[in-house]
């Protein structure tokens, strides 16, 4: 411990963080050539070249994202040991705040979360990103993403979690279209073509695995990846689609579309809030879990 100057871990985590030597100077408020000597000196104390620029973008070594995930928790927890009287006040802070967040919560989880923010840090950044479900417990450890919104899955124990949000489903359909000139039941909802939305190119949504189970099938016609996309789709044809309710209240702008219910028990899609056990008691992450918990209570007017 007399060897290395801690100061450089912080230099490292800032570079693996940010992916960016600008960037992480002005993360810490030092100059470029400071974050590159103190880059210097980790790449002689570990013989390992640590970032490797690609376009505009350094990434990282196998060895600087050991480093970086192990240091980035060591170093928080030394913050909150040397300085346990420190107050947090978020108005006076100006750092940047990732969350990980899916496309069926995005777009009505963080408008209301950057208003909540901006009320109380006007400082801070919110940065919104995808976060692979199998990287989850390594992003969080690393501090490159504060805090996930996902759906109920499995982690290791080191991953804390806590449930914010059931979402509830219904069936968009055009003003006007069939579906609502008949008796609307099951078998008015599977005699309709279908819109299904999933970023991956192929197998069962949400609401295909609860028909699964029934045993039925919709008939798909357009598969496509954001919620937006399907909603436009159905305003203009006679296609449906079965989506979160909060989202197609928030795309709701006119008559033009009617929201129905569901026509079998769907159930209600879980979402929970997760983030690090290292960070669990430190302030400004619980803070920003705070905000996440206020915004997801946030419901657009219909």
């Amino acid at each position: 411990m007399r060897r290395p100057d801690l100061n450089i871990l912080v230099i490292l985590c800032a570079v693996y963080r940010e992916g960016s030597v600008t960037r992480a100077a002005e993360r810490l408020n030092l100059t470029q050539s400071a974050i590159s000597h103190g880059l210097g000196r980790l790449r002689l104390l570990f013989d390992d070249p640590l970032f490797v620029r690609k376009g505009n973008r350094l990434v990282s070594t196998p060895m600087a994202r050991k480093l970086a995930e192990e240091a980035g928790a060591g170093l928080e927890r030394l913050e909150a040991l040397f300085d346990p009287r420190s107050e947090f006040d978020p108005s006076t802070i100006a750092r940047t705040y990732s969350l990980g967040v899916r496309d069926v919560l995005e777009a009505s989880l963080v408008p209301p979360l950057a208003d909540a923010m901006r009320g109380e840090a006007a400082q801070a950044t919110l940065v919104s990103m995808h976060v692979r479900r199998t990287a989850m417990s390594t992003r969080l450890a690393s501090g490159a993403v504060d805090a996930i919104v996902d759906v109920c899955l499995e982690q290791p124990e080191e991953v804390l979690s806590e449930r914010i949000l059931e979402e509830e489903f219904c069936v968009v359909a055009r003003a006007g279209h069939p579906l609502a000139c008949r008796q609307y039941d099951l078998d008015a909802y599977l005699d309709c073509e279908h819109v299904q939305i999933s970023v991956r190119q192929e197998g069962d949504t949400f609401e295909d695995s609860k028909l699964r189970s029934l045993g039925h099938r919709r008939q798909i016609r357009l598969r496509c990846q954001h919620y937006l996309a399907a909603y436009n789709a159905v305003r203009d044809s006679d296609l449906v689609a079965t989506m979160p309710r909060r989202l197609a209240e928030m795309f709701r702008e006119s008559e033009a579309v009617q929201l129905l219910a569901v026509p079998f028990e769907i159930g209600r899609m879980d979402f929970h809030l997760y983030w690090h056990a290292s960070r669990d008691a430190d302030p400004g992450n619980q803070w920003f879990r705070k905000m996440v918990k206020r915004a997801v209570r946030f419901r657009p007017a219909v």
